[in-house]
């Protein structure tokens, strides 16, 4: 990945992981989704999926994926994450992974995004460069000399958000499959197939 970073992530993945994972797995607030995301953070992603939609993790891998599937919305905390050196601006409150092809509508049109609150990230628009504020200094008690931003390119910040969809795509084809192809190759497709309609072709 090429920085500055714009990347899809799920945030704060702090959820029961069900015996049939790797419960030993170590914590982390963020997680990447590429294709390169490890076998943990894999297991962190399905916990954090199952965890989000209220879901029992009783059961066998099977039995649980089928009450995910009959749920008719699943949704899950996270979005587009930004990088660069020692600086991040990651998705806040109540942001949503589904809906991060909003970010990419929202730029297109050259109008600030929303990325959730408490902070509230925005994008100023000048000419060939597009800002990206880790709060929004128009908000109430934000202390002006915290904030910080990433600048990008408008033409390159457009391709990456636009890559987005290709991690999602790879993330899914590749760690998420291979970590249920060690359950079942039909489980493994079915769930490849409900990331893409609720992740990256969502609305389509």
């Amino acid at each position: 990945m090429h920085y500055p970073l714009v990347v899809a992530v799920i945030k704060e993945p702090y959820y029961q992981i069900p015996d049939w994972l790797n419960t030993d797995v170590a914590y982390t607030e963020y997680v990447k989704l590429t294709g390169q995301t490890t076998s943990d953070e894999v297991d962190l992603f399905i916990a954090m999926l199952l965890g989000y939609n209220n879901i029992d993790i009783k059961g066998t891998p099977h039995e649980v994926l089928k009450r995910l599937f009959d749920e008719s919305d699943v949704v899950i905390g996270g979005g587009i994450y930004f990088e660069s050196n020692d600086r991040i601006i990651p998705p806040s409150c109540c942001s949503g992974l589904e809906a991060w092809r909003d970010v990419l509508d929202s730029v297109i049109n050259r109008k600030s995004p929303w990325m959730g609150h408490n902070p509230t990230p925005r994008m100023e628009f000048a000419e060939n460069i597009v800002r990206v504020w880790s709060d929004d200094s128009n908000e109430e008690d934000v202390d002006k000399n915290e904030l910080y931003y990433i600048d990008f390119d408008y033409v390159e910040f457009i391709a990456k958000l636009e890559m987005v969809e290709s991690n999602l795509m790879e993330f899914a084809r590749v760690p998420l499959f291979n970590r249920f192809l060690e359950f079942d190759l039909e489980l493994a497709n079915d769930v490849v197939k409900r990331f893409e309609s609720w992740f990256i072709f969502k609305g389509d």
